[in-house]
């Protein structure tokens, strides 16, 4: 795992904005161990900030701190999973209808480069495919006009990118997951919310029908 190393003067944001960062980006996994100590070389600072934003994400329930003081990052059983769905749905279709009211007409290129270079990602970069997607949900969820409501989805995907993550490496075939971001820009294109919003619900549905079974209990 590699890290930047941080010298900024506010290292417990710096460090917890870079870790979330690691997790969103599944470069730790559900169930991985990481120490305070291995934290703290790769990102060449004292413990002090590391464990403050160890427990800064321990209390958004992304990482676990157990009483053994074993820290590792939080992994989800299939009710948790289905709950994070169910949440998911309700607060990205209600960031997804606004943004088609509210978006400018300018938007829509910036969406459509996005998802250009996502698609150049199937099949050759399963991170570089994850980070695009994120970037184009959030590229479009970011015109509803709501950052209280951005900071709850991008807290829901600190819980679930990781499965994410394996689903785009176990699943071979990522065609339908493509199509579905390209009915989200055609309706986004159109302003048309109720279009989108389905294509978003069914992105989210697809994907958690293939992660779901390979959950535990």
């Amino acid at each position: 795992m590699s890290l930047e190393k941080i010298t900024n003067v506010t290292l417990r944001q710096k460090v917890y904005e870079q870790l979330r960062s690691k997790i969103l980006g599944a470069e730790l996994l559900p169930g991985q161990v990481i120490s305070l100590r291995g934290l703290a070389e790769s990102f060449g600072v004292s413990l002090l900030p590391v464990r403050e934003a160890v427990w800064q994400l321990a209390s958004e329930n992304i990482l676990v701190v157990e009483s053994n003081k074993k820290i590792q990052v939080n992994h989800l059983t299939k009710d948790e999973f289905k709950e994070v769905l169910g949440i998911r749905l309700i607060l990205e279709s209600e960031a997804v209808g606004k943004a088609c009211q509210l978006r400018p007409k300018e938007a829509v290129p910036k969406v459509k480069r996005i998802l250009e270079a996502m698609k150049k990602q199937v099949g050759v970069n399963q991170k570089g495919y994850i980070t695009k997607n994120d970037e184009f949900h959030k590229a479009i969820y970011c015109y509803a006009g709501s950052p209280l409501l951005l900071e709850l989805i991008q807290r829901l995907l600190a819980r679930v990118n990781p499965y994410i993550y394996l689903y785009a490496i176990d699943n071979k075939d990522l065609s339908n997951a493509i199509d579905c971001h390209q009915e989200m820009l055609n309706g986004f294109s159109m302003g048309d919310g109720s279009k989108t919003i389905a294509a978003l619900r069914k992105d989210l549905t697809d994907a958690a029908a293939f992660i779901l079974p390979r959950l535990g209990d």
